[in-house]
């Protein structure tokens, strides 16, 4: 593994054309005693990149399994994270949007942080884009480090405030990203047999990128609610499931509660993963304009402080001129009354009422 500074110039200028977006370099700051003199457009990073001894004990495995190409170990470092984290669906209520194109979040909200933080974070599998692309990034960085024809960065959407990984070489120019904010993300995605959708090729002379990822994408759906169809017909023919609601005579509210209790029942998905597949649900069978997104209250358990709250979304949904509530914690869809806006401890908040001046987190 080379930090061929030229070579990734030349991949983020690639990423910024393809996306249409000015991107800046982002660089393991353990690299700091390279003395490299930095363009203007090139930082290092907030927090060192560090991985696991699981992570380490995963690389050393797949290096020794000769059967797999280069490309096929990149796809299963991206696939295990992919597989082991969740997205912390916390940090939306921070993001504060600017203009149209321009959105900001606290820098302390994973992305300058201190040893207090990091304990905290290891008390659950909630990560954000910071974390995940240096996770990602150092694993590759392992993965690659007896290869010098490999350069891996994170690159950094300031206006989006995202970070995500590249990778370039002689032969292609990737980059890798599992939680895509405008789609299901791949946390999501690999988790339910879904096709991978966040690793982009911006260049593949020889097309070895390509066939390895096809190959990985072989036999599985890439529509979300085609594979949710298919998973409750085969669930109805073959009992697999216990459907409480045989009594439901609206096929979209009886189609609504199946999805959800599939989606936790064999997928064990995460609140932040089941609103992603629920929301594409309805946006595609009822349209957007019958949902809306509302946040949820999660009070601490153990230390039911200020700074250890979360507020996660929800989304609440017309059937029938009767709204419904799509609790992505509880897994569950009910009746909802918009009283319980109003209640004293309301546990419910109206999307646009969300308080957000003075609130911290501390990690939890």
């Amino acid at each position: 593994m080379s930090r061929n500074i030229k070579k990734i110039i030349r991949l983020n200028d690639l990423v910024s054309i393809e996306s249409r977006m000015k991107h800046t370099l982002v660089l393991n700051p353990e690299g700091r005693k390279d003395r490299i003199d930095l363009d203007k457009d090139i930082v290092y990073d907030k927090r060192e990149w560090i991985i696991s001894e699981e992570y380490y004990e995963f690389i050393r495995e797949i290096l020794q399994d000769d059967d797999l190409s280069i490309e096929d170990r990149i796809i299963k470092v991206y696939e295990k994270i992919a597989c082991d984290y969740i997205y912390d669906d916390n940090l939306i209520s921070f993001i504060q949007k600017v203009d149209d194109d321009t959105y900001t979040v606290p820098d302390w909200y994973a992305r300058d942080t201190d040893d207090e933080w990091a304990a905290n974070r290891e008390t659950h599998k909630r990560r954000v884009c910071y974390e995940l692309a240096r996770y990602l990034a150092k694993s590759l960085t392992e993965l690659l480090k007896d290869n010098d024809d490999y350069s891996v960065c994170i690159h950094w959407n300031k206006e989006l405030t995202h970070y995500f990984v590249g990778l370039t070489c002689s032969k292609y120019s990737i980059t890798l990203d599992p939680d895509d904010f405008f789609n299901i993300k791949d946390l999501t995605r690999l988790k339910t047999g879904l096709t991978a959708q966040g690793i982009k090729i911006l260049e593949d002379k020889e097309d070895k990128f390509e066939q390895a990822l096809k190959k990985f994408n072989k036999g599985k759906s890439e529509h979300a609610i085609r594979n949710m169809e298919f998973e409750i017909i085969h669930s109805d023919r073959e009992s697999e499931y216990q459907f409480e609601e045989k009594e439901e005579k609206n096929e979209d509210i009886l189609f609504l509660k199946k999805a959800i209790q599939i989606l936790a029942g064999k997928y064990d998905l995460d609140s932040q993963g089941i609103f992603e597949y629920m929301k594409e649900i309805v946006d595609i069978k009822l349209g957007s304009e019958k949902r809306e997104k509302i946040w949820k209250k999660i009070e601490a358990t153990e230390r039911p402080t200020v700074d250890s709250t979360r507020f996660i979304r929800c989304l609440v949904v017309s059937i029938n001129e009767e709204k419904f509530l799509i609790d992505v914690e509880d897994r569950n869809i009910r009746p909802f009354d918009e009283k319980e806006f109003d209640e004293k401890r309301a546990k419910y908040i109206r999307y646009k009422e969300l308080p957000i001046g003075g609130r911290y987190y501390d990690g939890r």
